[in-house]
C-alpha cells in the first residue's frame, strides 16, 4: 500500500505446509499481490515422520502453484543455487509480480531436538547426505573458482574460533539473571 519495494520473506520448513496457515497464507498473497517471498525449507521429514507419510504431493511447490503463486524447486545444499533463486524470486516480487514461493530441497543432519531419538531413519542415510553438505560445497566451490584459496580459509577459521572463544568467555564471566526476574516479560506487567 505504501508502494515500498521491501520484500518479506517468510522461512518454514516442510511440515508447515500441512497446516491451514500456509494455505491461507498464499491464498491472499496471492490474492492482493502481497510482496512475499515463501521460501520452504524441504528437509523431508516433519519433525519425525517422512514426508511421503504426511503429505500426498511431496513436490510441495505444486501446493504454491495451485495458488498461482510462481514457484522454483533448488537444491538446497547448493548454496550459490539458492541465492540465485533467490535472486530470482524477489526481483519478480518487487517489479510487482505479487508473491513467489521456492522450495530449498535439503537435509537436516542432526535430530528435531534434543528429545529426538531419530528411529525414523537410518543412520547411513545420513552420513550419505553430509557428504553434500553446503559449507563444504560451497568451500569446494570457491577454491575451484579461485575466489578463495586455503590461505583465506585459515584465516576464516582462526578469526570464527577467536569469535567463539570470546563470545564463551563474555558468557561465562557474565552474572546470573536475578530470581525475582525470571518470570520477567513472561507475563503482561500490570498497568500503573
Amino acid at each position: 500500500m505504501q508502494k515500498r519495494t521491501r520484500v518479506t520473506c517468510c522461512f518454514f520448513g516442510d511440515g508447515a505446509v500441512a497446516e491451514g496457515a500456509f494455505h491461507e497464507s498464499l491464498n491472499l498473497a496471492e490474492l492482493w499481490k502481497l510482496p512475499v517471498l515463501f521460501v520452504c525449507e524441504n528437509n523431508r521429514y516433519s519433525m519425525g515422520t517422512a514426508l511421503a507419510l504426511t503429505e500426498s504431493e511431496t513436490d510441495l511447490h505444486l501446493k504454491a502453484q495451485s495458488y498461482r503463486v510462481p514457484s522454483e524447486v533448488v537444491d538446497g545444499m547448493d548454496v550459490v543455487a539458492v541465492e540465485a533463486a533467490a535472486r530470482r524470486a524477489v526481483g519478480a516480487v518487487r517489479a510487482g509480480g505479487g508473491p513467489q514461493f521456492l522450495e530449498c530441497r535439503t537435509y537436516r543432519f542432526r535430530a528435531h531436538s534434543m528429545f529426538d531419538p531419530e528411529l525414523y531413519r537410518p543412520k547411513a542415510e545420513v552420513e550419505e547426505w553430509k557428504k553434500r553438505g553446503p559449507i563444504a560445497r560451497f568451500s569446494d566451490w570457491l577454491k575451484q573458482t579461485g575466489i578463495l584459496h586455503e590461505a583465506d580459509f585459515a584465516a576464516i577459521e582462526t578469526d570464527a574460533e577467536r569469535e567463539v572463544a570470546a563470545a564463551v568467555a563474555f558468557a561465562e564471566a557474565g552474572t546470573w539473571e536475578p530470581v525475582k526476574d525470571l518470570t520477567k516479560f513472561v507475563y503482561a506487567e500490570p498497568s500503573p
